[in-house]
């Protein structure tokens, strides 16, 4: 037997078993960086939903309790004209929170419908307040007040809950998604679609 034979397997051995070992941990290394970083991405979308709700309510507040009845907005001097702002601002910050739902998650038809509910009720507010008339949600057991919390308490689960999959959805099954999330059957259906989840 010579040196090479002799010296050589089991050089060979370690330098597999190193360089397969590198291999192995580095991809472990990487795939558990991008969970991270997923669930980090999730959590600050989480945040950034909870904020937007409590914007949310509080346009809605402040809109109630400068209206006893109907006041008309027709110019940016008048006192709701920056809730009408406030309102606009908080539904274009949704509206790109549902884009990155719609991105980044596989739906279902069911989730769908909350995220496309959440988008109705948020746009509730909006049109009251450009209509002039206040937010008729006085009590607890009113229907769209229910159903808003319902909704909100529903999309912050979906937003806190880990994905089964780090794969992402196609760009068309992405647009297929925010399609049907924005589509204008919700309109109607949004307080429908809180009842079935509760």
């Amino acid at each position: 037997m010579t040196i090479i034979e002799s010296v050589g397997a089991p050089l060979l051995t370690v330098a597999l078993t190193l360089g397969g070992g590198w291999f192995v941990t580095t991809r472990v290394t990487d795939r558990w960086e991008q969970l991270k970083k997923n669930r980090e991405m999730d959590l600050a979308a989480a945040q950034d939903f909870q904020r937007l709700y409590g914007e949310f309510v509080a346009i809605w507040k402040t809109w109630n309790s400068l209206t006893d009845g109907h006041t008309t907005i027709t110019a940016p001097e008048h006192v709701g004209w920056g809730c009408l702002e406030r309102a606009t601002a908080v539904e274009g910050q949704i509206e790109a929170l549902l884009a990155k739902l719609a991105a980044e998650r596989f739906l279902t038809e069911e989730k769908i419908d909350v995220l496309g509910g959440v988008r109705q009720a948020f746009k509730v507010v909006r049109r009251n307040i450009k209509r002039g008339e206040p937010i008729g949600w006085w009590s607890s057991t009113s229907e769209p007040y229910t159903a808003i919390k319902a909704l909100s308490a529903a999309v912050s689960v979906l937003l806190s809950t880990v994905p089964k999959s780090t794969i992402r959805p196609s760009a068309a099954v992405a647009a297929r998604n925010f399609r049907e999330i924005t589509s204008n059957r919700h309109e109607t259906l949004w307080t429908d679609t809180a009842r079935r989840i509760v």
